[in-house]
């Protein structure tokens, strides 16, 4: 699966509205922009998506921007991606020949490209925007 500059430049913003959330901070889109490198326009065009999906809450005028619409533990990387990129594409290859033991390897990989993706998906769905905005561990230092 590739993610593409959407869902990076997606992340970037989410990240950002979550470390303003618990202050419940408007954060202006050329102000994320600007903070994250992110061509405006285009950022403009991805946080409409996010608004759209109930993800952010937008609000315009003078002291307007943008704040999560949940709470960062309730946002999943897997709902992110999907929202910005589309749904999960799976393998579709079919046998040529019903017999054989093309066929047998084809329907194998198959079943192990589903439980990848399987996998990949419930990986996506556990990690939230709060895990993606945990600080770095500490690195233990021993003295002897």
């Amino acid at each position: 699966m590739k993610v593409g500059s959407k869902a990076y430049y997606g992340f970037l913003a989410l990240v950002e509205l979550a470390n303003n959330y618990k202050i419940r901070r408007m954060t202006q889109v050329k102000e994320i922009a600007k903070d994250q490198d992110i061509p405006s326009e285009y950022l403009g065009q991805i946080m409409v998506l996010l608004n759209r999906a109930r993800l952010v809450h937008g609000s315009r005028g003078p002291g307007g921007g943008y704040i999560l619409a949940r709470p960062p533990e309730t946002i999943s990387v897997k709902e992110v991606i999907e929202v910005l990129e589309g749904p999960f594409v799976s393998l579709d290859v079919r046998p040529k020949k019903k017999s054989g033991s093309g066929a047998l390897a084809t329907e194998r990989l198959m079943q192990a490209w589903a439980k990848g993706v399987a996998a990949m998906e419930t990986i996506l769905e556990d990690t939230t925007l709060a895990d993606l905005c945990k600080p770095e561990q500490e690195s233990y230092m021993y003295y002897i």
